[in-house]
């Protein structure tokens, strides 16, 4: 069994295996996000790691003018799902105004204050170095720009912060590091994007859907079953998990922050 810490590599070999079947989670973040960020008919958008662009086609869906987005990915294989996506949408939904690209969040490839709105869904915590990837959203983000951040919530206390990292990386070896709303909040001002607007979602999901969905092997998988089950009491993951059958049903926090630009 593993709980390392993943490398850049673990990450985009995780989503190399994953591309063909990837859905890109269900529940209402994107129509959260896209709220939050506010295109208008001529933003300029970027959506960072896009995956298989979901929420860079919903920015594209209110930009009719002039504007475009543009959606980057370090995994070949995910973007090539993008592309797939993007070839079955009519040109109402997509209107030719998303340009997909390879790109590290690390290294963007755009000029200082280049976007009006920069957005990241659920990829935060598979980043190796979180601050400088945010750091370089906020540099392409223009003055008066929305960065808006969907992540998945983790326990504000520390221990079941430790409990709840050590087991999504058995759960999942593309897991690095979740952060808390604070966390994510303190992190957000401190690249000069404080946030204005938070939404807390929560999300209902069987134990095994859960380990299924990030193809968890077989001997983690008991583990972090048995890592649930031992933090019944407490709580200690901090999903809330209720017994159903031999099975557990968990209650799943997402959060969605909208910083501005100073």
């Amino acid at each position: 069994m593993s709980e390392r810490a993943p490398s850049d590599q673990d990450v985009r070999q995780h989503f190399t295996e994953r591309a063909a079947t990837y859905t890109g989670g269900q529940g209402d973040t994107v129509e959260e996000m896209v709220a939050m960020a506010a295109p208008g008919p001529e933003s300029v958008a970027l959506d960072v790691a896009t995956g298989t662009g979901l929420v860079a086609f919903a920015l594209a869906s209110h930009i009719t003018g002039s504007g475009r987005v543009i959606g980057v990915d370090f995994t070949a294989a995910m973007l090539a799902r993008a592309m797939e996506e993007q070839d079955t949408k009519d040109s109402a939904a997509n209107g030719g105004q998303v340009a997909l690209a390879a790109a590290d969040a690390t290294r963007l490839p755009f000029s200082d204050g280049m976007f009006g709105v920069v957005t990241c869904r659920f990829s935060v915590h598979h980043f190796t170095h979180a601050i400088p990837a945010m750091e370089e959203m906020a540099r392409v983000l223009a003055p008066g720009g929305r960065l808006v951040i969907g992540e998945f919530g983790m326990p504000e206390d520390e221990q079941k912060a430790a409990y709840f990292n050590r087991m999504e990386r058995l759960r999942g070896h593309s897991h690095v590091q979740a952060f808390s709303e604070s966390q994510l909040s303190r992190m957000m001002a401190d690249i000069g994007c404080p946030v204005q607007e938070a939404r807390l979602l929560k999300r209902e999901m069987m134990a095994s859907e859960w380990f299924e969905a990030a193809n968890t092997t077989d001997e983690n998988r008991e583990e972090a079953r048995r890592m649930l089950w031992d933090g019944l009491e407490g709580d200690l993951a901090g999903l809330s998990p209720q017994p159903v059958g031999e099975d557990l049903l968990l209650t799943r926090h997402e959060i969605v922050l909208g910083g501005v630009k100073a």
